[in-house]
């Protein structure tokens, strides 16, 4: 087996598999979850993907879509794949590759049980490919629960103060997150951007609860609190937000990311780097190839503190590796 980072993941053994490709036509490619930067879907492939998954890209039905539930086994390419929660957002899926060895390939995980997922089941094979996206020590997020209690604390404050309160968190994923967050703990209706919005009917049409919800359109005044994608939150725009609502506005946004500009909630979908570690301590691979994030520094740090031989997926040697799993 030979493996890269081109064009996402590919794992080749007589054949190709394709893992959140881009840029490849006329192949069949499996798509680990909905967001952007990892499904890149064109009518010139065919695609592997959960039902829920294709639910949050709008793609139920659709020709060249597959949709394969958790736990079933399909072939692709020669290839027999199966599909496990990975804990990342809803649908989102881990892999167990077999074509002599057996390879893993986490993509986005956490091991964090969430207001709305179940953490990630720890899979075993020989190589495990794992995402580095927080891989480096200084990124240990505290229990999701002490996150949430923060952070109704902090906004029940704002509140008390009669200010307008933004929460900003990715439109898929994170935004149903704070949506039931709000309902369940604040006992709040929030407004939400129009994307949000469509996404939290997604995960409703999949039986994801969230609470109530208001789509944002011109409507400041029919609740306390908005939900926006973080992109979209600027100075300007909370200064249209407090003329438009005649309020003071206070914002925060739920990331794992530091530095920025506006207060912060450590309420991250990917694993920190306590989770990393874990993950590869338990799942007792041969190998661990790294990607995506802090690659090259997480592959270090799982030698020296686990004795297992690991190496970013950018600078894996093809005949080292062939060699290994021969």
């Amino acid at each position: 087996m030979q493996f890269s980072g081109e064009h996402g993941i590919r794992i080749r053994h007589d054949s190709d598999l394709f893992i959140d490709a881009c840029g490849v036509k006329g192949k069949n490619i499996i798509v680990s979850h909905a967001h952007s930067d990892h499904a890149k879907i064109t009518s010139a492939n065919n695609y592997f993907m959960s039902r829920e998954t294709a639910s949050l890209l709008h793609l139920n039905g659709k020709e060249k879509v597959k949709e394969v539930p958790f736990g079933k086994k399909f072939e692709v390419n020669g290839f027999e794949v199966s599909m496990y929660n990975s804990g990342h957002i809803l649908g989102a899926a881990q892999l167990k590759v077999c074509n002599g060895k057996e390879v893993v390939a986490t993509t986005d995980f956490k091991l964090q049980k969430s207001i709305l997922l179940e953490p990630a089941e720890i899979l075993h094979g020989d190589v495990l490919l794992m995402e580095s996206t927080f891989g480096l020590p200084e990124y240990i997020f505290p229990e999701r629960q002490l996150v949430y209690e923060d952070m109704i604390k902090w906004v029940n404050s704002q509140l008390a103060l009669k200010r307008f309160v933004v929460l900003g968190g990715y439109a898929t994923g994170k935004a149903q997150e704070l949506t039931k967050v709000v309902n369940e703990f604040l006992n709040e209706t929030p407004l939400v951007h129009k994307r949000v919005f469509e996404q939290n009917k997604a995960y409703e049409s999949n039986g994801v609860r969230l609470g109530s919800f208001i789509e944002l359109n011109h409507n400041l005044d029919e609740a306390d609190i908005l939900i926006l994608p973080p992109h979209f939150i600027s100075d300007d725009l909370l200064h249209a937000v407090s003329l438009q609502s005649g309020r003071k506005v206070s914002c925060a946004i739920a990331t794992g990311w530091r530095g920025s500009k506006f207060k912060t909630f450590p309420l991250s979908d990917h694993a920190d780097f306590r989770q990393l570690l874990g993950y590869v301590k338990e799942s007792e691979p041969k190998m661990v190839l790294t990607h995506h994030g802090f690659d090259r520094e997480l592959a270090k740090s799982i030698q020296k503190k686990l004795g297992v031989p690991a190496k970013s997926l950018q600078d894996s040697n093809q005949k080292t590796l062939q060699e290994f799993l021969s």
